[in-house]
């Protein structure tokens, strides 16, 4: 194990929230009804990776899957300081749920000789955080998640982490190479320099890998995909009820009201 790492970050180019609407015949998202808009909790995730490189050295390589114009994510990934970027890229792909999705990833990360996998806690066009485990899980490798912040001991080979937990933090060592999921908000991250946003945007090219070359052509898309959905509706909106008051005293009486009403509907029912 050498004590500059290899880093692997995963980014995701996801459809803007505000946007973004379903197919109802497959139940997948019509992602180009949308604009595309870079994983928010991945800016974490970036950013945890470079500052693990500035402590123990080493190289920070995102990963990126999806449409050939999801190299964008991997230009923002860049210009923020990564120094290379993988765009796994194939029609293979398309339709891939949480299992083909982290197995190619796992796969990638495994070809790259990675030593730790950083990701975003979950992405916010699925928000299932089943991806960073399920690398582990294909991968055999050890995991770390709600992550809050990481401490690298490259002389043992190990990274520590602090994970939330339910009234509090837990310290937890994990031997490489592992996975992270690191939480969404838990860093600050930086600013891309203007110079290296430039290259980003002029001179990088990410490497470009089919699910041929990291040998999971048979695996990945739709048809093997275990994710059924069962069926869609819309629901309608719930009109609010509203009340507006002048002073802090008629709010308070509102309020009191509005109290000795729900005590009654508790005794009644009682």
């Amino acid at each position: 194990m050498t004590t500059e790492w290899t880093i692997v970050v995963c980014v995701k180019q996801v459809p803007d929230a505000d946007e973004v609407s379903i197919d109802p015949q497959t139940g997948t998202l019509n992602r180009a009804d949308a604009a595309a808009v870079m994983n928010k909790p991945d800016l974490n995730a970036v950013e945890a990776a470079l500052a693990l490189r500035d402590e123990v050295g080493g190289e920070v390589i995102a990963v990126t899957m999806g449409p050939p114009w999801a190299d964008e994510v991997l230009q923002t990934a860049v210009g923020l300081g990564a120094d290379d970027g993988v765009l796994l890229t194939d029609k293979a792909f398309a339709g891939s749920d949480t299992w083909p999705t982290s197995l190619a990833l796992a796969r990638t990360a495994e070809e790259l000789d990675a030593d730790v996998v950083i990701c975003g806690e979950e992405s916010t066009d699925s928000s299932t955080g089943q991806v960073p485990p399920g690398m582990a899980a294909h991968n055999g490798w050890a995991q770390l998640t709600y992550v809050e912040d990481l401490e690298p001991r490259p002389e043992d080979g190990e990274l520590v982490a602090k994970r939330d937990v339910e009234g509090g933090y837990e310290r937890v060592a994990a031997s490489l190479p592992v996975v992270v999921a690191y939480e969404f908000g838990e860093n600050e991250p930086r600013v891309a320099g203007l110079h290296r946003k430039i290259y980003a945007e002029t001179e990088f090219e990410p490497r470009t890998w089919s699910a041929a070359d990291i040998g999971v052509e048979d695996e990945v898309g739709l048809d093997v995909s275990p994710t059924q959905v069962g069926g869609m509706d819309t629901a309608d909106p719930v009109e609010r009820e509203r009340e507006r008051v002048e002073t802090p005293e008629e709010l308070f009486e509102a309020m009191a009201e509005d109290v000795d009403r729900l005590r009654g509907e508790v005794t009644a029912d009682d």
